[in-house]
Parts: C-alpha cells; sequence; structure tokens
C-alpha cells in the first residue's frame, strides 16, 4: 500500500490521488495534500 508522502497515511491506491514527479508516481490521501506536494515537491520526494 502506498504512503502519502505529505501526512503519512497509508491508503489503497484504487481510492489515492496521484501525480508523476521526475518520473515517479506519488499518491496522496486528499487533492490537499497533492497541492502540497507540488508546491514543494523537494522536500516529499525524497
Amino acid at each position: 500500500m502506498p504512503v502519502d508522502p505529505v501526512c503519512g497515511i497509508e491508503m489503497d491506491q484504487e481510492l489515492a490521488v496521484s501525480h508523476e514527479h521526475n518520473g515517479k508516481t506519488y499518491f496522496f490521501c486528499c487533492e490537499g495534500c497533492k497541492r502540497i506536494f507540488v508546491k514543494k515537491p523537494g522536500k516529499y520526494s525524497k
């Protein structure tokens, strides 16, 4: 199961919001966490 890189919540991949960054797909629990990631991807994509 993927873990949201912003808030750390583990979620079902089928229900997650996804976003691709530098060729890797990241999964988020909600659009809010995705927006936070998009603003500062370097902080959360390590």
